[in-house]
């Protein structure tokens, strides 16, 4: 009875034995399986990493490629070429210049000076070349400083006005509809010249604007186009 009994004992210790082999082996399987899924999971968050890092990378070269395209789409667009007296001599005044304040003041002298808004702003409001308005301006006015009549800078009409500015506007406005525009009542054509032809009696009217605009886009041009580098 006792061998018996321990024999049923034996069977007991080894039984449990083996199922500690078991448990352990099925454990360190399991441990196994999940380092493999956690190192799964770690190299996909890499991947993951690795591909937002290659996408901001490229969004940031994007960035800068519509940056440098913007810069060069506005340099071509708003650069001024130092035109010669022969290309503004071909030059259609009914277009304008594109020029600013500051552009202005380079080239304004005399009485011209402080002037450089009102010019500007008749170039928007009418599209005719500021530079054009003003190289009549100082050829009749000698730069501002002799009116004919009060303020009137143009030799225009018969009038005087109420100010500098009124008077640069009246002349814009009526270069822009009555000498540049076909249909006009006093239009020639869109160049200095042909405007020449119903606007000043003098032969060579057109020659002195025309070198008083040339020497303009010569001062401007290489000023105005060092700027726009500063974009790019």
């Amino acid at each position: 009875m006792q061998d018996a009994n321990r024999g049923n004992t034996k069977k007991t210790v080894i039984l449990v034995v083996i199922a500690l082999v078991l448990s352990a082996a099925l454990l360190a399987i399991s441990i196994g399986a999940g380092s493999a899924k956690l190192r799964s999971y770690s190299e996909e968050a890499a991947d993951k990493t690795a591909a937002s890092v290659s996408d901001q990378a490229k969004e940031v070269d994007l960035a800068n490629a519509l940056r440098k395209q913007t810069a060069d789409y506005v340099y071509e667009k708003e650069s001024i070429p130092a035109y010669s007296y022969s290309q503004v001599w071909s030059m259609d005044m009914s277009q304008p210049s594109g020029v600013t304040v500051d552009d202005l003041k380079l080239v304004t002298s005399g009485n011209l000076v402080g002037l450089e808004e009102a010019f500007v702003k008749a170039e928007h409001d009418y599209g005719v070349n500021c530079l054009f308005v003003m190289g009549i301006a100082s050829l009749e006015s000698a730069n501002g400083t002799i009116c004919f009549r009060p303020n009137n800078m143009f030799g225009y009409g018969s009038s005087g006005f109420s100010s500098k500015a009124e008077g640069i506007d009246v002349v814009s406005r009526a270069l822009a509809n009555s000498y540049l525009t076909p249909g006009g009542g006093l239009y020639s054509g869109t160049r200095i010249t042909d405007v020449n032809r119903r606007y000043a009696a003098s032969s060579t009217w057109d020659e002195k604007v025309c070198r008083n605009v040339t020497r303009y886009y010569s001062v401007i041009s290489p000023n105005h186009n060092s700027q726009l580098e500063k974009l790019k």
